[in-house]
């Protein structure tokens, strides 16, 4: 069976009534897979760990960990739209802990979940919902036991604390294919941003245009990722995402369908089988109708699940050629990391 990491705790997870996280996603995601006798004997439901302090020293300052439990008790907030709540930094620790052990359970060529993906925290700062970065303390927990880590960033928004934090990392392959950070949060990832120093390289970002569709990301897939994770050959690969790509999503402009949903899945347990690298399915963000809906679209094409998606348009097709200029995106990126990557 494959462990999901969940805890009832994971609610606690809170910006307020009026925010657009909204954390009854979780219980009802939990319900979800309850109420799908198909899945009972799939997915084997585990209690996620606190994390400890010094989890959450792996890449966060003591200075930043400390304004955050600072900031629970006497209010404020670390971004506009990332007020510290009471309970939260608690709820954030353990959704880091569940994400810590998914990366165990998968070290060994395996795959696991976690309701996991707060990939705008940095070093020292939080931001975009996220108190602190379960996906770059999971990648670097595996980085100390000298472990190469790929992380597969699919999130409608870039991952700008992810990416700060292993930009002169070679340890780290950090791909993200992200809505064009000229159209949305956080501005950052355009091509150019390739890491630095020893880390050059190793930071891959694709942008895509609004309403980019199926066909766009397998094309982008299939030229860039899907060579350069063979290259790189990593231990692990970490997928991050959610729903917030499928075109309903409140909160960007994104095109896919539950079929793209499903594909992302898809091709990255592809790419651990082919690289046999073990797997992480990490599903956070998504905004709208349809959250728990993309979240189990990914989990289908991930592990094969024979169930049947939500009903849904199709946009487009994986085979179609794509389009909104996505080819000169991808020959901008072949430019720019050709003396990298055999691309």
């Amino acid at each position: 069976m494959i462990p999901l990491y969940y805890h009832e705790d994971y609610r606690k997870y809170s910006f307020g009534t009026l925010h657009p996280f909204d954390p009854v996603r979780f219980p009802r995601f939990r319900e979800l897979l309850r109420g799908k006798e198909e899945l009972k004997d799939v997915f084997e439901i585990k209690e996620a760990v606190e994390a400890t302090h010094d989890d959450l020293s792996l890449v966060h300052t003591m200075n930043y960990i400390n304004k955050v439990y600072k900031m629970e008790e006497t209010g404020g907030r670390l971004s506009g739209d990332t007020p510290v709540k009471k309970g939260a930094p608690a709820a954030a620790r353990r959704i880091v802990g569940g994400t810590i052990q998914a990366v165990i359970d998968a070290s060994q060529g395996g795959s696991a979940v976690n309701l996991g993906g707060l990939h705008h925290a940095g070093k020292d700062y939080g931001e975009g919902f996220c108190l602190f970065n379960d996906v770059a303390i999971g990648a670097h927990y595996m980085v100390e036991k000298g472990k190469k880590v790929c992380i597969f960033d699919t999130d409608a928004h870039q991952g700008n604390g992810t990416m700060d934090i292993f930009y002169e990392d070679p340890r780290v392959l950090f791909v993200s294919l992200h809505q064009d950070p000229a159209t949305l949060y956080p501005g950052k990832g355009y091509v150019h941003e390739i890491g630095k120093g020893g880390g050059s390289g190793y930071t891959i970002n694709i942008p895509l245009p609004i309403d980019a569709k199926t066909s766009d990301y397998t094309y982008s897939i299939k030229e860039i990722v899907e060579p350069i994770v063979a290259e790189f050959s990593p231990d692990l690969i970490i997928r991050n995402g959610g729903s917030d790509p499928h075109y309903s999503d409140t909160l960007t402009d994104l095109g896919l369908d539950m079929c793209g949903m499903e594909y992302l899945g898809a091709v990255t347990k592809m790419m651990a089988e082919k690289n046999n690298s073990g797997h992480v399915e990490l599903m956070l963000s998504g905004y709208g109708p349809r959250v728990i809906e993309g979240w189990l679209a990914i989990l289908k094409g991930a592990f094969s699940l024979d169930i049947d998606l939500p009903s849904d348009k199709i946009l487009s097709s994986p085979g179609e050629l794509p389009g909104n200029k996505v080819d000169e995106t991808i020959e901008e990126i072949k430019d720019m990391l050709n003396s990298y990557w055999k691309l």
